[in-house]
């Protein structure tokens, strides 16, 4: 009955918080990542045969965050911990979200239980367990909230309750896409240049996701258990090629996401200036098509005022015309609710595609 209440409570917290949680999603570059290195300190995470999960996350984390620095000097890297030191899962989601962070990714190894042939990478998003091995892996990362001393920011939760995981259903679906996209990067990277064996991109409750207001992802990046993925794991050689692979697939999910916030040019978009200048028109975008499809398609029918433009090849929907960016933010909501999770601001100067910070200088 307690678990029941818990589960109440924390929907109705999720609920309460998703206008703030709406709002942090900024739509223009890529220009924060916050790197978590899982477990450490009194938390060693899963064992190997000679090593911890702890370093083996931690070396791939610093590895990583090394890499962006060296070739990305317009992106600010922060990391959960730098050292072998204990954070709690709540704090690592606070991190990202008190930096604005625009990508969060979690390191972290498998492990089994009763059997050591296990092997694999696989890429986690927030959201339901789909089948039994994906819930174990929740269980056994969210289990680092057992060595925390207040546990009062989980509502109570208890990790190894199959019950208390519903309440993660409702989270799956923020940025859900954007953090999809991210993951499907990630596990062609380590699969198709590192040559790791694919489990797949999966869906789970972790609670060091649940409440990071960015696109995020977990990454197992093989199985400490198994002898011979140990060795990989705990070599600098190995450590540097998973490295390299995250980095690849950042560098190609940040390429891809600023080129399609960049500015497009005048005749990709119907302008609705009425001749003054630096006319300022604010909008939603929520849907992106290879092929284009009319603005009435049933698909849209929940959205009002579907406008459509094309750029690098495909087809972005729009929502509404707005003078003023808090009234795009409004209508910003409304498409969400409409079941357009990622739908984002955008801004368009005298018909040409800019960032929401040039937007709002042009109206200065």
């Amino acid at each position: 009955m307690n678990q029941r209440i818990n589960i109440k409570f924390g929907i109705l917290a999720l609920i309460f918080m998703l206008p703030w949680v709406c709002q942090a999603q900024k739509g223009e570059k890529i220009q924060t990542i916050v790197i978590d290195a899982g477990h450490g300190g009194k938390d060693p995470g899963a064992l190997g045969k000679n090593s911890y999960e702890a370093d083996i996350n931690l070396a791939v984390a610093l590895k990583l965050g090394d890499y962006i620095k060296e070739n990305m000097r317009d992106v600010k890297v922060i990391y959960t911990r730098d050292k072998d030191k204990f954070v709690e899962l709540n704090e690592r989601a606070n991190i990202a979200n008190r930096n604005n962070a625009d990508l969060f990714i979690s390191i972290h190894c498998n492990s089994t239980e009763g059997t050591t042939t296990a092997k694999g990478v696989e890429t986690f998003v927030m959201g339901e367990s789909k089948n039994e091995a994906n819930l174990k892996v929740a269980k056994a990362e969210n289990a680092a909230i057992l060595l925390e001393d207040n546990t009062d920011a989980y509502d109570n939760f208890d990790p190894n309750s199959t019950e208390a995981y519903i309440l993660f259903s409702l989270s799956q679906s923020l940025y859900q896409n954007q953090s999809l996209q991210v993951a499907d990067k990630v596990q062609h990277q380590l699969v198709d240049r590192v040559g790791r064996h694919d489990r797949g991109v999966q869906q789970a409750g972790f609670l060091v996701l649940w409440k990071t207001a960015m696109p995020s992802i977990l990454v197992e990046l093989g199985f400490i258990n198994n002898i011979n993925e140990e060795k990989f794991l705990s070599s600098e050689q190995g450590q540097t090629k998973l490295a390299l692979a995250l980095y690849r697939a950042f560098e190609e999910y940040k390429i891809a996401f600023d080129a399609d916030n960049q500015s497009v040019k005048p005749t990709q978009f119907e302008s609705h200036s009425n001749g003054s200048a630096n006319e300022v028109v604010f909008m939603v975008q929520f849907a992106s098509r290879d092929k284009k499809v009319p603005v009435t398609d049933k698909a849209f029918s929940k959205v009002k005022d579907v406008d459509v433009y094309e750029y690098n090849g495909a087809f972005r929907y729009t929502s509404g015309h707005f003078a003023t960016k808090a009234e795009a933010i409004a209508r910003q909501a409304e498409v969400r609710a409409a079941g357009f999770s990622d739908a984002f601001v955008i801004a368009f100067v005298n018909g040409e595609r800019a960032t929401l910070k040039q937007a709002e200088a042009a109206m200065k």
